[in-house]
């Protein structure tokens, strides 16, 4: 299908259609949301291949096979969710919810100054796990900044003393086994160590100019050195103080906490909708349960509604105010996080991806960069951009094969 769509494109760009009436009927390229409204006007210049899948294809379908991949379960009521002002994130509000076929670009927003104290810097590498876990999961991606930054700072090489590790410090403790319990098939594969407040040595990262193309002016490791290895320089490394494990892990918990709160605890639905509808309320309960536990958040909703932060642990009232406050401060940004990507970078993220699957997960990684190379550089393109083609890449890879769609929690976990 894709193949054919991309020589219908071909003729219509060498015949005298008018692309935008044909291929952009919602005006998804021209830097508006699909009523006419204008959103800001950065991007808007997909590769061919690109708009060969936003012409045919729905971001929220990324799946091949609709008798496999469908939820074991209910799936959460729109009551639940709340994507109505995708277009509209500013610093008054931080949304938990994110809507990937609003628009065709991902705008990053960035921050020239320092927010909180803290000057974030992302590769390129970092903004496409971002992108990958925020469209797969529906989660806003300046949510995902914020927890980020409240865990970390942006320190993949921290380690807490509650036996967190990584940029977004997921525990060796009960992170690693909710994880397991979860999503036991995703997660098979990955390592863990038992590192006790004890962070690990610079030398195991990457050089920090290189890779950001700037010196942070705080730590901000990043450990791609060998994402495969239990083992680095005889250094044991848990697979999360890898950022894509990391972020993609941060994921799977939010997605796993709102599951668990829809179909374990429905008899809050009244308490969690009202407080789910108001300013920053979802963000604040998803936020709470990723710091003090989502059956502690969940009890806290049930008993005293929209207060249930203030019946939490004194660091849980600190923790989900932070991480909404910078996720307000990053999309009120006036700066752009900006990256291309050639075909040997997008194998290399696709390396990277493989790595956070399991080695028997029967993916065929050479294929999927075939398929990503048929998509968009057999015509020739040189480079893909985050802005206007990452949700165009993660919908060609996550269609790919069921087991690249994306997961749902185990229901036994739920």
């Amino acid at each position: 299908m894709k193949r054919s769509l991309f020589f219908i494109l071909i003729v219509c760009f060498l015949s005298s259609c008018n692309f935008e009436d044909v291929f952009d009927p919602f005006g998804i390229f021209g830097g508006n949301n699909g009523e006419g409204d204008p959103i800001r006007e950065i991007g808007g210049n997909p590769s061919p291949g690109s708009q060969t899948i936003y012409a045919s294809a729905s971001l929220d379908d990324m799946c091949v096979d609709d008798t496999i991949c469908g939820p074991p379960y209910e799936v959460i009521a729109d009551t639940y969710r709340d994507v109505g002002n995708q277009e509209e994130l500013t610093s008054d509000v931080c949304d938990f919810d994110y809507d990937a076929n609003a628009i065709s670009t991902f705008v990053l927003n960035s921050v020239d100054a320092e927010v909180n104290g803290l000057e974030l810097l992302l590769s390129k590498e970092d903004l496409f796990f971002i992108a990958w876990t925020s469209v797969r999961f529906k989660i806003n991606p300046y949510f995902l900044m914020g927890v980020l930054s409240a865990e970390s700072s942006g320190n993949c090489a921290a380690v807490s003393s509650s036996n967190g590790e990584g940029c977004f410090q997921i525990t060796n403790t009960f992170g690693q086994a909710q994880l397991n319990d979860s999503y036991p098939n995703r997660v098979s594969g990955w390592f863990w160590t038992d590192r006790d407040s004890d962070y690990y040595e610079d030398d195991l990262f990457v050089d920090q100019e290189s890779y950001f193309g700037e010196i942070p002016s705080s730590d901000q490791f990043r450990l791609t050195l060998d994402p495969s290895q239990h083992d680095i320089d005889g250094t044991d490394v848990s697979s999360v103080v890898n950022f894509p494990h990391g972020v993609i892990a941060s994921g799977l918990y939010f997605y796993w906490q709102q599951y668990l709160l829809f179909n374990t605890y429905n008899f809050v639905e009244d308490n969690a909708v009202d407080l789910f509808q108001s300013d920053d309320g979802k963000a604040l309960w998803q936020a709470a349960a990723y710091n003090g536990g989502a059956y502690g958040a969940a009890n806290a909703l049930e008993v005293y509604g929209s207060d249930f932060l203030d019946h939490m642990h004194d660091e849980t009232q600190t923790y989900a105010p932070r991480v909404v406050d910078y996720c307000k401060e990053y999309q009120g940004g006036e700066a752009t996080y900006s990256a291309s990507y050639t075909e040997d970078d997008v194998e290399w993220l696709i390396d990277l991806l493989s790595y956070t699957y399991p080695d028997d997960s029967d993916i065929d990684w050479d294929a999927v960069k075939q398929d990503v190379h048929d998509v968009f550089f057999e015509d020739g393109t040189e480079a893909l951009t985050f802005v206007d083609d990452v949700k165009a890449l993660i919908y060609v890879i996550s269609t790919h094969v069921p087991e690249l769609a994306p997961e749902w929690p185990d229901s036994g976990s739920i």
